[in-house]
C-alpha cells in the first residue's frame, strides 16, 4: 500500500528545494525538478524506514501569508485529528496548531514574527508548486 506525501518546492538562485510538511526534517535539493522528485522520493523512503512515529496528517493545502506589504511567505497546512498545523518551508522548524484555520494563520503570523525577531533569515526561495508523491 502506497502513501501521498505532498512535497512543497521552492527555487531560490536556480536550485530547488522540497520539503515535506508531513515529515518534519525531510528536506532535499537539487538543480532540476527531475533530480529533485526523485531525491525527494529516496529522502521520504529512508525517514519512513529509520523514523518510529509517523505524524498521521493530511495535507490540507498552501496559503500565502502576508506580514505586511513587503514581506509573504508560504505556508503548508496539514490536518491532524482536530487539528489544523501550519509549517513555513522558509523557517525549517518554525510550525503551530490550532483548531480553525483562521486562529492558525493568526497563530502562524506570530510564530513567523518571533522568527524574525530573533534574528532568523528567511531562504528567499520563490514558491514553485506541491507535487503528490506516493511512496
Amino acid at each position: 500500500m502506497t502513501k501521498p506525501f505532498a512535497v512543497v518546492i521552492e527555487k531560490n538562485k536556480g536550485l530547488y528545494t522540497a520539503s515535506v510538511p508531513q515529515l518534519d526534517g525531510c528536506y532535499a535539493k537539487s538543480k532540476t525538478l527531475n533530480q529533485l522528485i526523485k531525491k525527494v522520493n529516496k529522502t521520504i523512503k529512508h525517514y519512513l524506514k529509520t523514523e518510529k512515529d509517523i505524524p498521521k496528517s493530511d495535507f490540507v493545502g498552501i496559503r500565502v501569508v502576508e506580514l505586511n506589504s513587503t514581506k509573504r511567505f508560504t505556508v503548508a497546512i496539514e490536518k491532524s485529528g482536530k487539528d489544523y498545523i501550519a509549517s513555513i518551508p522558509s523557517f525549517p522548524g518554525c510550525f503551530t496548531q490550532a483548531r480553525s484555520i483562521n486562529d492558525l494563520i493568526k497563530y502562524i503570523k506570530e510564530a513567523i514574527t518571533l522568527c524574525l525577531d530573533t534574528g532568523a533569515k528567511p531562504a528567499k526561495a520563490g514558491f514553485v508548486g506541491v507535487e503528490i508523491i506516493e511512496v
